[in-house]
């Protein structure tokens, strides 16, 4: 009786094992298409930085440093007697360093003190301004120019939407190639993108007032998506 029931349990597994068989042969595994969508927004800024340097170099540390707060002071001052509630200024990093001759590292002749000022403006059109008063100080550098938009998150969504609209768009023509028809997404990648790059910023020093021409600004995002294709 008992190896009645085995050999009937194993026909009966052999049965289903053929039925499974027979199932996944009738049902093959879908065609998928893979696709990467771009998609990118111009927009113009609508904050810009930038960054002060003010140098001073003495034969004492202390001589330095002294000098150094002294010209810090009168940039401060005078930037904020021309800036509005907008405007935001700092210090972003103060150094003292030892200067030394070329034939001579163990002694330094001199010291450096540098100290960094940072402004940032919605008004953009106030920029030339604030270069020529710092020039007129006597601010030994000025550089790091760079523009942002201030609703840069929801910039890059709307990027990012575009990106995934494009990107079902190439599919669909893939698919037709094909002789497919997209059914679903399987899978969407999507990771923000880096620091948005200025476009077209220039800045010329002139006699009487430096201009500040600002063109538009580039805002890129990509995603990856896996369609399910029949």
């Amino acid at each position: 009786m008992y190896r009645r029931f085995v050999i009937s349990l194993f026909g009966t597994l052999i049965i289903i094992t053929f039925a499974c068989l027979s199932y996944a042969k009738e049902k093959p595994t879908p065609s998928t298409i893979e696709v990467t969508g771009k998609a990118r927004i111009m927009v113009m800024p609508t904050i810009a930085t930038v960054a002060f340097a003010v140098e001073t170099s003495s034969t004492t540390a202390k001589q330095a440093a002294g000098e150094n707060a002294e010209k810090t002071d009168e940039l401060l001052n005078a930037l904020r007697k021309i800036t509005a509630k907008e405007v935001k200024i700092k210090t972003s990093g103060f150094n003292l360093t030892p200067v030394y001759d070329k034939g001579n590292r163990l002694r330094p002749k001199g010291y450096r003190a540098r100290n960094s000022v940072i402004l940032e403006t919605t008004s953009i059109d106030a920029l030339g301004t604030f270069i020529d008063e710092a020039s007129r100080v006597g601010v030994n550098r000025i550089g790091s120019l760079t523009f942002s938009p201030d609703r840069d998150e929801e910039l890059r969504k709307e990027a990012a939407v575009k990106a995934v609209q494009q990107a079902k768009k190439i599919a669909e023509d893939l698919a037709k190639a094909a002789g497919l028809t997209i059914k679903k997404i399987i899978k969407l990648s999507y990771g923000p993108g880096g620091p948005v790059r200025p476009y077209r910023m220039e800045a010329m020093a002139a006699e009487a007032r430096t201009p500040i021409e600002v063109g538009e600004m580039s805002i890129e995002e990509s995603v990856h998506v896996i369609f399910e294709a029949y």
